[in-house]
């Protein structure tokens, strides 16, 4: 992990500079999911090799924007802390992309505070935008009901907008992160009238953004996401050794379905063949095992990899490194 260096300041001002401005590189998606403070985040990694994302965090007043990278094709679940609301938008958003089920894409508004949990399948070519607003710390009662008008309105995961709408929130946005990011003596001396117009401004602009498209915001979502419901069935399964499924066979057993629609299921949600997507969680257990302490052979067969020599080429495959490098890596 790599932290933004700042220049030598009194005590009080660094220190609170740090916490407006930071950036962090990772090549753990565990420790990435970590970095997200009030998200309660676990990702899991689908797409195989070397992982490498990044978070860069600007503090506004009550505004957090919060931008991140991934390299992979992340399974990503988690919840928001109920004094927040997190809405997104993405910068680059190419591949099969879905959050709770419904198709998202670069032009669209991704609203993870608009469900109790929620599940973003991303694809490896991401950078997202994350607004995250507290308003508790609001600067202005102007800025207060800004966002008590998204929470009114902002009640469906995925909000399509226009092109020309969706580049001027992200135009919005990246001059807000570039103003935000100038020399540190700049920073010393700005006033606290310019946060605060900041966060209004931002807090407006993606308030205007969801006026254009009433029927999608009230809505609701009120049809089923039939396929996405399927592949979250199939994902608490595989949260515990106990009831994880090794096969396709077995799953298709244990939830009395048949193969062929488990297969189209899991191709119309995720785009991904079962077998693959059984594959990766079961080898994301094992490495959260290595990290934490386990032998090789405890953690493959406690996961149900009974062939070491395939799970170890299976492991590199998608890791990029040996399942051994992982435990020396990580050994006390």
């Amino acid at each position: 992990m790599t932290a933004l260096a700042q220049s030598p300041v009194d005590d009080v001002t660094e220190a609170s500079l740090a916490q407006a401005v930071s950036y962090s590189a990772y090549t753990s998606v565990d420790e990435q999911a970590r970095a997200f403070d009030g998200w309660s985040a676990t990702y899991t990694q689908i797409s195989g090799g070397v992982f490498h994302g990044s978070l860069s965090t600007v503090t506004l007043g009550g505004v957090r924007l919060l931008v991140e990278e991934l390299d992979k094709v992340i399974y990503q679940q988690g919840a928001i802390a109920p004094d927040r609301q997190v809405i997104a938008v993405p910068l680059q958003l190419e591949g099969h992309a879905r959050l709770c089920g419904e198709k998202s894409g670069r032009d669209s508004l991704h609203v993870f505070s608009s469900v109790p949990q929620f599940e973003f399948y991303s694809p490896d070519r991401h950078v997202l935008i994350n607004v995250e607003i507290q308003s508790q710390h609001l600067a202005s009662d102007r800025s207060s009901s800004a966002a008590a008008s998204l929470r009114a309105k902002a009640r469906a995961p995925v909000i399509p907008l226009d092109t020309d709408t969706a580049e001027n929130l992200r135009t919005l946005l990246r001059l807000a992160m570039a103003a935000s990011t100038r020399s540190l003596q700049d920073r010393m001396v700005e006033s606290d009238e310019r946060e605060r117009l900041l966060e209004r401004t931002i807090l407006s602009a993606i308030s205007e953004a969801l006026t254009v498209y009433p029927d999608a915001v009230n809505m609701g979502r009120e049809r089923p996401v039939r396929h996405w419901v399927l592949v979250k069935a199939v994902d608490e399964m595989l949260q515990d050794a106990a009831t994880c499924p090794l096969s396709i066979a077995e799953l298709c057993a244990d939830l009395g379905i048949s193969r062929r629609t488990v297969q189209y299921a899991f191709q119309e949600a995720l785009d991904l063949n079962p077998v693959a997507y059984l594959r990766a969680v079961r080898l994301n257990h094992v490495r959260r095992e290595l990290r934490s302490g386990a032998t090789v052979t405890d953690a493959a067969t406690k996961w149900g990899f009974l062939h070491l020599g395939s799970f170890a080429s299976d492991y590199r495959r998608m890791f990029g490194e040996l399942p051994s490098a992982t435990v020396k890596r990580f050994a006390s």
